[in-house]
């Protein structure tokens, strides 16, 4: 808790100190004071949800208010920041209401700075920009409130450090390029969240790659993944990730997945896993869910999981979804059984 709110103060001064730099390069009309201040936007979302494991007794939590704040007034410098709590509130019949593991995490904190129209670099605190879930995770963009394990198990989930990233035009496909490197070590440990170092990877994506035109078009995206990292711990051997991730839209369905391999410098297993998934439109934005799921950790047992749902679109921005989560593989953050979420985005 003490480490996250350090990390606060210490990115609100940041912040600061750039407004603070930038109204002493000129003199500042009240016009442009004005206009400064209009160009900040903040919205948010939050979710909340209960669950019934097969191993642990019923819980309800809120999972997380999530605050958004963004800069943009229309030049080359924009800036985007977004401050979590965590499972704020949370309840089950051993410890009643309680506030336990609620904590504050700066989960994003950083500027862009536009190059030209194919170039853009971004420095600060991101999320790590490796398949699809983990960069749109926000429970009111997924179709599940369970997330996929590989997701949460073979890479970091955010990075402090540089990106460079941007589009190329190649006939009718969209190539997306992000080139990313850790510059400072993520000095906070959130749950059982695994902590990494000396990150470096990038990500490409083809989008359109089926040339399709009309309301369909952009919907059909392959993307490829690379990745290097260590563990955070003494001895740690070099982790080599490749990934491939990929959505399509047809008709009145939508596939999408990711699939990672994991392998040590020595060329040792070091693990891998992947998931598919599928939603189908029966009418009345209800959606049928289906997903499968596995993952393979060399110091861990594997897990072999599968997931069943449907999705309420009530609002634009409002997802009700209820889910069983079957198979194989126990992870406290993750458990098997049944789950009721509803998600808002504001």
């Amino acid at each position: 808790m003490l480490n996250s709110f350090s990390r606060v103060v210490l990115s609100i001064r940041v912040m600061l100190s750039v407004i603070s730099l930038s109204m002493l390069c000129k003199p500042v009309a009240a016009e442009d004071l004005d206009a400064f201040w209009n160009a900040f936007h903040v919205g948010g979302y939050t979710s909340a949800d209960i669950r019934v494991p097969r191993t642990q007794s019923t819980q309800f939590t809120l999972n997380q208010i999530s605050m958004i704040t963004t800069w943009d007034q229309g030049g080359r410098v924009k800036f985007f920041s977004e401050l979590e709590l965590e499972d704020p509130l949370s309840y089950d019949h051993h410890q009643g209401v309680n506030t336990k593991k609620s904590y504050v995490d700066l989960e994003r904190f950083y500027f862009d700075y536009n190059l030209n129209d194919k170039a853009n670099v971004r420095l600060g605190r991101f999320l790590t920009p490796a398949g699809r879930w983990n960069q749109l995770h926000a429970p009111p963009l997924v179709w599940t409130a369970s997330r996929p394990l590989v997701t949460r198990r073979m890479f970091p989930y955010g990075i402090n450090g540089a990106m460079l990233f941007g589009s190329l035009p190649v006939k009718q496909v969209d190539l997306e390029y992000q080139v990313y490197a850790e510059a400072l070590k993520d000095q906070h440990q959130d749950g059982d969240e695994i902590i990494f170092r000396d990150v470096m990877g990038a990500r490409v994506a083809f989008n359109n790659i089926l040339g399709l035109t009309g309301a369909n078009a952009g919907l059909n995206t392959l993307g490829l993944n690379v990745m290097s990292y260590q563990k955070n711990y003494a001895g740690s051997p070099t982790y080599h990730v490749f990934g491939l991730d990929f959505l399509l839209e047809l008709n009145r369905w939508e596939f999408s997945g990711e699939v990672y391999e994991r392998r040590t410098t020595a060329g040792d297993d070091g693990g891998s896993g992947g998931y598919v998934q599928s939603a189908y439109a029966l009418g009345q934005e209800w959606y049928w869910i289906t997903r499968l799921e596995t993952l393979h950790e060399v110091e861990s047992k594997n897990a072999d999981r599968w997931v069943l749902g449907m999705t309420k679109r009530v609002k634009p921005n409002q997802l009700l979804k209820f889910e069983f989560i079957g198979g194989s593989g126990e992870y406290s953050d993750v458990p098997r059984g049944f789950v009721t979420s509803f998600a808002v985005m504001f």
